[in-house]
């Protein structure tokens, strides 16, 4: 399983899953049950691989031991086959991936780390930590891919939880291991602070790439037949400039929803972690359509407001479909202020109304959007005294 997990996207690792896989069939169970979270490791006794004349057999614990604690090639084919010259498997339609394909590079991790801290080996636990945290940072430092974000934010989540499981069942009141319980403590703050770092770095990269649709996506799309508006200004018709159909349409915005979705699925990023993201991106949705809407006075009008209510209607159907309808609630400010386009505006009871239906717009905001919007030929004017309110 270990060699299977290795393999996946090339050959990289052969070596060292076989020669971890082994570690599994040494010492106490209970501290590899800790590395186990979506797969077992193999319980063989004897490992033997020759590589460039190198050979690796492992008979007993004093060899598995000493391998840990002296033998710095463990350390160096963890970075370079786990991480450095790790080639990220990318989705494919044609092959279906288990948790353990895709999470070897923790689960090998972890493993090694548990029998470092079973053995009491703190240096090399820090080393070994230390290192794969500094390989992985820089693997990760550009973001210039959502698969290998994905790939090694899962990583890390899992990493940590392997980690933190063998601390909570490991209950040693000696002060023997109090040096690699700091190390191992140590260890999961940085881990922390790497995954932080991977899901904050992959959200700005992804909210830069998405805020590019949410204007001509959610608000400027006309995918409701018959509602078109009519948003040429007199400086616009003057100048020959009316408006123009954008190419980007409500359905980029949710193949934009689709594409991170399944991404994070097939490297089985944690649920929690999907819907935060999820909640990331329609919270950029609910400020940017917000700002501009009732900034801009082509935007304000009643049929637009329909146009909206349906693009918006399309996203809360995509969340309740992928179970994340809470997630929504990034909406509520924005789907007031587009409920306030369609409401009545011509008398006082009127005003009374939108305050009772907009609970979540200031007075000031409510005003703002009034003294904008565009009364079409078949509405009632905005009369004065609603005005001054």
């Amino acid at each position: 399983t270990a060699s299977k997990r290795a393999t996946v996207g090339g050959d990289e690792g052969r070596t060292l899953a076989k020669m971890l896989g082994s570690l599994g069939g040494f010492g106490n169970n209970s501290a590899n049950s800790a590395a186990q979270p979506h797969s077992s490791f193999g319980n063989s006794t004897i490992v033997e691989e020759e590589d460039d004349n190198t050979r690796y057999i492992l008979h007993s614990e004093d060899d598995v031991r000493e391998m840990l604690e002296h033998d710095d090639r463990l350390i160096t084919e963890v970075l370079n086959e786990l991480i450095g010259d790790l080639q990220v498997p990318l989705p494919n339609l044609d092959a279906e991936y288990s948790p353990p394909d895709l999470l070897f590079p923790a689960h090998l991790i972890g493993l090694c780390v548990i029998k470092m801290f079973q053995y009491n080996l703190a240096r090399r636990i820090d080393r070994l930590l230390m290192s794969t945290i500094a390989r992985i940072q820089k693997k990760t430092a550009a973001f210039d891919s959502d698969y290998t974000s994905a790939f090694w934010l899962s990583n890390v989540f899992e990493l940590l939880s392997i980690i933190k499981t063998s601390m909570t069942e490991h209950q040693s009141a000696s002060k023997e291991y109090e040096q690699s319980e700091r190390a191992m403590n140590d260890g999961m703050q940085y881990l922390e602070s790497l995954l932080s770092d991977i899901y904050f770095g992959w959200i700005k990269d992804m909210q830069k790439r998405f805020a590019k649709l949410i204007i001509p996506g959610v608000v400027e799309s006309e995918a409701l037949p018959g509602f078109t508006a009519s948003d040429s200004g007199f400086f616009n018709r003057l100048m020959g400039t009316g408006p123009r159909e954008s190419t980007v349409k409500i359905e980029n915005v949710l193949s934009f929803f689709n594409h991170t979705w399944r991404t994070m699925e097939f490297y089985y990023v944690d649920q929690a972690i999907m819907r935060q993201i999820m909640s990331e991106l329609l919270c950029i949705i609910g400020v940017t359509a917000f700002n501009n809407i009732i900034m801009r006075r082509n935007f304000c009008s009643w049929k637009r407001g329909m146009q909206i209510q349906y693009n918006l209607t399309r996203i809360e159907e995509w969340c309740k479909a992928h179970s994340v309808s809470d997630t929504t609630r990034n909406l509520d400010r924005l789907l007031q202020l587009v409920k306030l386009l369609q409401l009545q505006k011509s008398t006082e009871q009127d005003i009374d109304i939108m305050f009772d239906v907009c609970d979540l717009l200031n007075p000031a905001q409510i005003k703002k959007l009034l003294s904008i919007y565009a009364v079409s030929d078949y509405e009632n004017p905005i009369i004065g005294p609603v005005m001054n309110e």
